[in-house]
């Protein structure tokens, strides 16, 4: 899928992924409910698929009330399994939000098969939700394997990478700056790493007792031109 696949209508990459409630039945709605689900999962935007004018004015009063984007409706991803992580993040690097579709049932809940998806995103999401929602694609560095590679929009010099489970024994990245440290997202443990020139080379281990993810995240601190500033004097 190409990255200018929105580009005649791009997107509020701060949003990062959509709750979008397929209804396709008329009735009063819990719009309450349905924003707030949508936001204790993690998401940032919600939009809505086969509605009345009446369900999609609760929801949009439901949205500014509970300050979460309503969204266009979209073609969205069903929710399936551990994978959904990996649609995440391909969108991420795709420059695209992640929409995903949901059935609502004439009672408007959930089905609980989809509630526990939410919650598996939810978890992923506890955990390195704030890198996510910071990164943005960086194409000049690549890596053997693949991973999915950032950088965060607000501090460029923290670096992303994203990678899926199996996960190798070592990785190294080329056309990295110089590093001043490496660090598992979600557990905070440093990575010991080796740095020849622009390419950096580190042991992928992780501790038993941490968290199981299919997809993992490490970020790396790189070296600024302010970090060689002696202490001001006044």
């Amino acid at each position: 899928m190409s990255e200018d696949l929105y580009a005649d209508n791009p997107e509020d990459l701060n949003i990062g992924i959509v709750l979008q409630y397929h209804i396709n039945w008329e009735g009063k709605i819990d719009s309450d409910t349905l924003i707030k689900k949508a936001r204790n999962n993690g998401f940032r935007g919600v939009s809505v698929r086969n509605a009345t004018k009446e369900q999609i004015t609760s929801l949009q009063k439901a949205c500014e009330k509970y300050s979460i984007k309503f969204c266009q409706s979209r073609p969205a991803l069903r929710l399936y399994d551990a994978d959904d992580i990996t649609k995440i993040i391909i969108a991420r690097f795709e420059k695209r939000n992640a929409y995903f579709e949901v059935d609502l049932t004439k009672e408007g809940h959930l089905t609980s098969e989809d509630s526990d998806l939410l919650l598996h995103l939810r978890n992923w999401l506890d955990s390195f939700g704030h890198a996510f929602y910071e990164a943005r694609p960086e194409k000049n560095i690549t890596s053997n394997p693949h991973a999915y590679i950032f950088k965060n929009a607000i501090a460029p010099y923290q670096i992303y990478i994203f990678i899926h489970q199996p996960l190798p024994e070592t990785i190294t990245l080329v056309g990295m700056p110089e590093i001043k440290r490496a660090m598992w997202i979600d557990s905070r443990t440093e990575i010991d790493f080796n740095q020849n020139k622009d390419q950096v080379t580190l042991e992928l281990k992780r501790n038993d007792e941490d968290k199981k993810f299919n997809i993992y995240g490490i970020r790396f601190e790189a070296h600024r031109p302010e970090d060689d500033l002696g202490p001001t004097k006044y």
